[in-house]
């Protein structure tokens, strides 16, 4: 299935992990340039991202592979290719088949491994995986692959080991063997490279990123033709750069290893955090707020007041917060509260004439006075002498009388936003 980049756009955080083909992405700067976007320009286009001029480079290249491989056949040497990766074994399969019927040429290809049974059928049961023109095969009934029809006409075997009785009768050569042995250090391919290594009409066709020199040291001297190549597995490093500035995320996590390959622009809108494996990487969290789950007990202490400037009631509470499967929980602490005893918490600014209003209801007779220092003072003359001074966030009450001191105090209250 094709990478379906526009489900990724509008995302925060991108993670950039293509790991698998590192060795055989071209990294070219000016290319990249080319598609590099400014804050000022506008978007790459999806088609430039699709990567269909990928999978025409992708069909040359297996085009090329498979004629090297009639090449071979037809001077009586044998094709061998170890690789293990069926989404690189299962359309060079049916190139070379379907070269091998325009030629009209009969060639036995061989599938040994223990798992390939089970992984061959595999292929034909699961469609997620696969392109919309295949999908559309299983809606009709038709296989998925060819190979599944290639193996029932015994064009194509598949044995669990070289040395089964029934590869043994049917062996032939020259043939087309494909073994996961990709290391060439066990299993059939080490068999099978010992028999032919010597003869220059056969042909080893190893993927990007396998150290030829040193897998081929035991086999030396070495006549046979080797053909070393790499295949189609993710995005090409030149895209990447484009691709992140088309999603717009806010930010993008990229390997350590990779870091000399991404070049900054102050215009870009993401910032880029690098991580290494086996290490934890932190980055910033990008909520301002989070939202929480109440546990019904804690719901049932609150007790909250209610804001006639603003429709809303606030309450305070108290509880424990716990974080489980990414969702955020409150609740009871491990010691219960006694909400009664909780001082207030208030909040706004006081007005003089409510003040005094407030504490003329309390029977208490003030009067406001005006200090540099202060917004405004209160003083209190009856029942008894106290002073009253608010600044910014913070009022002093002065009284020696405790009730008196009591008194203003219910009064500020009255006056204030409170929880």
């Amino acid at each position: 299935m094709e990478f379906d980049y526009p489900l990724l756009s509008g995302h925060d955080i991108i993670i950039f992990s293509d790991f698998s083909s590192l060795d055989s992405m071209d990294y070219d700067e000016e290319d990249t340039n080319k598609c590099a976007l400014s804050g000022e320009s506008e978007d790459c286009s999806m088609d430039e991202l699709s990567g269909n001029d990928e999978l025409e480079a992708e069909n040359e290249k297996m085009h090329f592979i498979c004629s090297c491989i009639v090449d071979s056949v037809k001077k009586g040497g044998s094709a061998l290719i170890p690789s293990g990766r069926f989404g690189v074994v299962l359309p060079l399969l049916e190139h070379i088949c379907n070269l091998f019927d325009s030629l009209n040429m009969k060639v036995p290809i061989f599938i040994i491994s223990e798992t390939a049974q089970e992984t061959l059928a595999l292929t034909n049961s699961i469609p997620e995986w696969l392109c919309k023109q295949r999908q559309k095969k299983l809606f009709s009934g038709e296989a998925l692959f060819q190979h599944m029809e290639l193996i029932k006409e015994g064009i194509i075997s598949v044995q669990p080991f070289l040395y089964s009785s029934d590869l043994l009768e049917i062996w032939k050569e020259p043939c087309i063997v494909i073994s996961p042995h990709w290391s060439l250090r066990l299993g059939s391919a080490v068999q099978l490279l010992h028999r032919w290594h010597a003869d220059p009409r056969s042909l080893l066709i190893l993927e990007e990123g396998v150290h030829a020199e040193l897998a081929l040291m035991p086999f030396k001297p070495l006549k046979m033709k080797v053909l070393q190549c790499s295949f189609l597995s993710g995005i090409q490093m030149k895209k990447v750069n484009p691709l992140f500035q088309t999603l717009r995320s806010k930010i993008v996590l990229v390997p350590q290893s990779l870091r000399s390959q991404f070049t900054r622009r102050e215009s870009e809108l993401y910032k880029i955090y690098y991580y290494t494996k086996n290490e934890i990487a932190r980055i910033p969290s990008l909520k301002e707020g989070f939202e929480a789950y109440l546990a019904t007990d804690l719901v049932f202490q609150l007790q909250p007041t209610k804001l006639p400037e603003k429709n809303i009631a606030v309450a305070r509470l108290k509880g424990k917060l716990l974080l489980r499967k990414g969702i955020y929980y409150l609740t009871l602490p491990n010691k219960q509260l006694n909400m009664s005893v909780k001082p207030s918490v208030h909040w706004g600014t006081v007005e003089p004439t409510c003040l005094l209003q407030a504490l003329n209801e309390k029977e208490i007779d003030g009067s406001i006075l005006h200090n540099e220092n202060y917004d405004f003072c209160v003083c209190v003359e009856k029942p008894a002498e106290a002073l009253i001074e608010v600044k910014g966030n913070k009022i002093m009450i002065s009284c020696e009388d405790k009730t008196v001191s009591a008194l203003i105090n219910e009064a500020l209250n009255s006056v204030c936003n409170r929880i």
